[in-house]
């Protein structure tokens, strides 16, 4: 008698390798998607922390009054109270220009006294950074406009550093 050995794959063994390869293929194309929307809340949060420990330490050190408020347009504006002036006056150099969010994300700041949001008021900021390192206590939601679970806040009480918190 002569036996006969198969060679090959079944049926059943193809079919698992190609929803294998499908199930991974989906995972690498869709994980840029969610990934980016990720690291430009990231980017963003980074950003608007780092901008506020420096003009904190530069409140400090200059012993003037700097202040942060968010427009009715959604650019986020930068102040300052020169010593002897009773008026504000938005800042316009570089890093505290006036600057727009990406389209994805919109922010809100709330006080974290009465966790009410600020008013914007074109004369004066609503969050300001004291000389004495001191700052009105806030809290800054940064939201995806596509996924809020992806939001973050930051929040400081006023004596505490600025923290960055996920939802």
């Amino acid at each position: 008698m002569v036996s006969l050995q198969q060679r090959g794959f079944t049926l059943i063994e193809m079919l698992v390798v190609v929803v294998i390869i499908g199930v991974l293929l989906g995972i690498t194309l869709l994980s840029p998607i969610t990934g980016s929307l990720h690291k430009v809340v990231q980017g963003e949060a980074s950003r608007l922390q780092v901008l506020f420990n420096q003009v904190r330490d530069k409140a400090a050190i200059e012993n003037v009054y700097y202040g942060f408020s968010i427009d009715h347009e959604g650019y986020y504006r930068w102040w300052v109270l020169p010593a002897n002036s009773r008026e504000w006056v938005i800042l316009d150099e570089s890093p505290y220009q006036p600057y727009l969010m990406p389209e994805s994300l919109s922010l809100s700041l709330n006080s974290l006294e009465t966790s009410r949001p600020f008013e914007f008021d074109e004369e004066s900021p609503s969050v300001v950074f004291h000389s004495d390192y001191q700052v009105t206590p806030f809290r800054l939601h940064i939201i995806p406009v596509e996924n809020r679970k992806q939001s973050l806040y930051l929040i400081t009480d006023g004596l505490s550093d600025i923290e960055r918190v996920r939802e």
